[in-house]
């Protein structure tokens, strides 16, 4: 395994941490968790280290933030069945309230981020039996 992968548990972990402690809901959190990870696999994927993650929680929303070293957008993709990968940004875009990027100033790194609206339950079901 090529060792920036390496990088994608331990992001997980520490958002899930930061995220109980903000006092998120399991279920809210397994989502978050999950996008957490597709956005911080296609940051290592597609860039150079280091990737910097953040997370921040308000009264309105949760958003958190990729940025990484390399100036290229992620590309929405509908990948087919057979593919190996692609399929992250699709994932954070169809279970996120809201998401995008941004290059900085410098042109030398950007941000991609994805948002959770504190009124929108996407991605949270419920099972009664």
């Amino acid at each position: 395994m090529d060792p920036h992968y390496r990088a994608v548990a331990p992001a997980r972990h520490w958002a899930a941490d930061r995220l109980a402690e903000a006092g998120i809901p399991p279920e809210r959190r397994d989502l978050l968790v999950l996008l957490v990870s597709e956005l911080v696999t296609n940051a290592v994927e597609h860039a150079w280290p280091p990737v910097i993650l953040r997370v921040d929680v308000d009264d309105e929303r949760i958003r958190v933030e990729a940025t990484d070293s390399h100036r290229d957008e992620p590309v929405l993709r509908d990948a087919p069945p057979t593919d190996g990968g692609g399929r992250g940004v699709w994932l954070i875009d169809r279970l996120a309230s809201d998401w995008g990027s941004q290059v900085d100033e410098s042109g030398e790194c950007k941000t991609v981020w994805f948002e959770l609206r504190s009124d929108d339950h996407a991605g949270v079901t419920q099972f009664t039996a």
